[in-house]
């Protein structure tokens, strides 16, 4: 008859043990974050110093190709290979370039009507 008698009571306090149990699982919770954003922190920390590595190479790399991008957009550069065909240019003809002299006339827009150039005024620009 023992045997039925302690089949009714816990052998483990659970009810004192269950703030204890409570708080060590919330430590956990929050241990585990800590150390997951921390390593998230050091893994971001190294991307960037890898981009700035790799940005530092670039300007490096930039820098040095400087004199030779003004070498070859000199005058005497592109002439040559103008002469040498490598560059086509066909002259423009005179009767697409316009020359406007206003004169007298103040600096204003100059717009195209039919044939003649005439200036325009803009009365809402001023407001």
């Amino acid at each position: 008859m023992s045997r039925n008698r302690r089949r009714n009571t816990n052998p483990v306090p659970i009810r004192a043990l269950s703030p204890g149990l409570v708080l060590a699982a919330i430590c956990l919770i929050g241990g585990m974050t800590w150390v997951y954003f921390k390593n998230q922190l050091v893994t971001r920390g190294k991307e960037i110093k890898a981009l700035e590595t790799e940005l530092a190479n670039l300007n490096i790399q930039n820098e040095a190709l400087r004199p030779r991008i003004a070498e070859l957009s000199s005058r005497t550069a592109l002439q040559k290979r103008l002469n040498e065909g490598f560059i086509k240019l066909i002259p423009i003809p005179q009767d697409r370039i316009v020359q406007v002299s206003l004169g007298a006339r103040s600096a204003r827009e100059v717009a195209l009507v039919g044939n003649e150039i005439r200036a325009v005024a803009n009365p809402g620009a001023g407001r």
